[in-house]
């Protein structure tokens, strides 16, 4: 019989064991460099060193008891929460959580749009949720985990939320609907006004997925760009979920989920309070995680300020047009749809884009791609205020030589999986 003897049977003095993590990860890619256009979340090396400072404080205090052992923690979340009720448009009386990450907000939003049908839509005996093509797939784990079904459009309309196909979809089951802000794959908002009025028209939740958004459009919007309306300011948005380790720029491991009225969370929330040790209440899936995270937020976001995000804003679009603009002189490229923040997509009619891809890789570029359509995914940050130009260049010289034949697919990859 094969025994598993993985685990050391004595200890290393910790520089052996650093050397060998120094070994064993010089084959990862830098968490943000010029030439990688992968997600990072990266804005100027003073917020790293803010992040990184306030995460440390905090890095050995378990916020599951941020209202009991560290007050300062519950502080912390309840400024944080708070901060971004007020720059998306929350009304009085309107509530939210930190959790872990945009995953977890968005199954939280599943669950507690679940909980909340219980009561307000008792004819949904099997609860049904309609998502347009490009939502993430976040809220399918939700579904799966809380016992719900997902009614996913068969594709996108002008690279947006299929309106028509959602009404159509609605059933007396249906319990939510849900449109992005933007989505992940082309960057483009979904039409979250036109939602928010099918919502109310059949009174169901409607769940704003702007993880990817929430930090940047409302930004963008003071620096006079053309922003669609997407959060609280439409009446028949319920929840939003934001990732405030993205473009918040905190350390991983904190997003949030915001509700127009707080007394909602008593759908989200778990308590239980019938075993030997008392109450146990939590509002969402992780119960122990560090401090450090919430920390880190709530110190980054005073850092900067309304003012300090704007100007981070107006950097980012800078450097995200100026791609733009390169990529549409190159022949033969498009770029999918309108996009609102720094997430976008090219493809092209004209010749395959995994050997586009494959022929930037060579040239030491890393990047996202996709299938609906076939195309190269691009997500812009500060980093790439150096580098924006020269991806351009060699990006003509690779559709060159796709276009001579010198260059071709060595096949398609996944866009992230573990």
């Amino acid at each position: 019989m094969t025994t598993n003897r993985s685990f050391p049977a004595q200890g290393r003095p910790w520089s052996e064991v650093q050397s060998a993590m120094a070994e064993a990860r010089k084959g990862d890619l830098p968490w943000r460099a010029p030439r990688i256009f992968k997600p990072a979340y990266f804005a100027g090396e003073d917020l790293v060193q803010v992040a990184n400072a306030a995460y440390d404080m905090y890095i050995s205090d378990n916020a599951l008891y941020g209202n009991t052992s560290y007050p300062s923690l519950g502080r912390y979340e309840e400024d944080v929460v708070a901060m971004m009720l007020e720059i998306l448009d929350a009304p009085e009386g309107a509530g939210g959580s930190i959790s872990s990450g945009g995953t977890e907000s968005n199954m939280m939003a599943v669950k507690t749009a679940r909980d909340w049908a219980r009561e307000a839509k008792p004819g949904a005996t099997a609860p049904e949720i309609v998502v347009p093509r490009t939502a993430h797939p976040s809220l399918e784990k939700g579904a799966q985990m809380f016992g719900v079904k997902v009614v996913r459009m068969a594709g996108s309309v002008d690279w947006r939320a299929d309106i028509a196909g959602m009404a159509a979809a609605i059933t007396p089951n249906t319990i939510m609907l849900v449109g992005s802000a933007p989505p992940y794959p082309y960057g483009t908002t979904d039409d979250i006004s036109a939602l928010s009025q099918l919502a109310e028209r059949h009174k169901l939740w409607l769940h704003v997925d702007s993880c990817l958004g929430g930090l940047i459009l409302p930004f963008a919007r003071r620096l006079g760009k053309e922003v669609p309306d997407f959060d609280f300011a439409l009446p028949g948005v319920t929840s939003i979920s934001v990732d405030i380790h993205k473009f918040g720029y905190a350390n991983k491991g904190v997003s949030v989920l915001l509700l127009r009225d707080k007394t909602l969370e008593r759908f989200q929330r778990t308590t239980f309070d019938a075993w030997p040790s008392g109450l146990y209440s939590t509002p969402n899936i992780t119960g122990s995680r560090s401090g450090g995270a919430i920390a880190s937020a709530w110190a980054v976001m005073n850092y900067l300020g309304k003012e300090g995000y704007q100007e981070r804003v107006r950097i980012i679009l800078g450097i995200r047009d100026r791609i733009i603009a390169g990529i549409c002189k190159v022949p033969g490229l498009y770029v999918i749809g309108k996009p609102d923040a720094y997430n976008f997509a090219f493809a092209s009619k004209e010749f395959d884009m995994n050997a586009v891809a494959d022929a930037m890789e060579d040239r030491g570029w890393v990047m996202g791609r996709a299938g609906e359509p076939a195309s190269i995914q691009l997500m812009a940050n500060r980093a790439h205020d150096e580098s924006a130009e020269d991806f351009v260049a060699d990006l003509a010289l690779a559709v060159a030589d796709v276009r001579a034949g010198r260059a071709v697919s060595r096949g398609v990859k996944a866009v992230y999986a573990t």
